[in-house]
């Protein structure tokens, strides 16, 4: 190959590579999707706490896990839907897809190792409530690198306003209102970063 060969591939690669950089963001309903389930279920959890529901609050455990699925299933239908998209395999939306995965893996993990603690372990159940602030450290934590990888000042917002919440959560886990107001935080980080203006730094 000649130099002249070598510099017009290497200037097509870096072409390929800044479109796939600068592609639009695919993933929002699938953050809009999560983020109001988690509205729903937050409240839900709230409402039971408080006594205000027509169940006990052993229930809530099963409320969970049907948030879980619910989730899962409407997650993959939508996924489905993505991967046609002709922007799907651009490098952006390929990191943003694996970050996310790897946010809510995560997530999974702690709150598997809290029904652990709590049935095998002992530990109080007050542990729970600890999954939400780590939660919304793996929020920021996923649109901090979003937002370094696609430019993208919007999701960058999300991310401070995830590590953010994440603190103010930390002084009311052992009270009820962590649910109420965690459920608004959600969609403050969920739902805000879609329908406000993508803005490149």
């Amino acid at each position: 190959m000649t130099d002249e060969k070598i510099i017009e591939e290497i200037a097509r690669m870096k072409q390929l590579a800044e479109e796939g950089r600068n592609a639009p963001l695919i993933g929002g309903m699938v953050s809009i999707w999560w983020g109001v389930l988690s509205f729903v279920m937050l409240l839900t959890h709230w409402v039971t706490l408080v006594g205000h529901a027509p169940w006990p609050t052993q229930y809530i455990g099963i409320g969970w896990m049907i948030y879980a699925l619910i989730g899962v299933i409407g997650t993959y239908i939508m996924g489905k839907k993505l991967d046609r998209n002709p922007n799907a395999n651009a490098l952006s939306n390929r990191v943003s897809s694996a970050t996310w995965a790897m946010a809510g893996a995560a997530i999974f993990t702690f709150a598997i190792g809290c029904v652990l603690s709590v049935f095998l372990g002992g530990v109080p159940s007050w542990i729970f409530n600890a999954i939400l602030p780590v939660s919304f450290i793996c929020y920021g934590s996923a649109h901090g690198v979003i937002a370094k990888l696609a430019g993208d000042k919007t999701s960058g917002i999300a991310a401070v306003l995830s590590f953010g919440f994440a603190l103010l959560m930390m002084p009311l886990l052992l009270t009820p209102a962590l649910y109420l107001l965690t459920a608004f935080m959600m969609l403050a980080v969920t739902i805000l970063p879609n329908v406000l203006p993508r803005k490149a730094s």
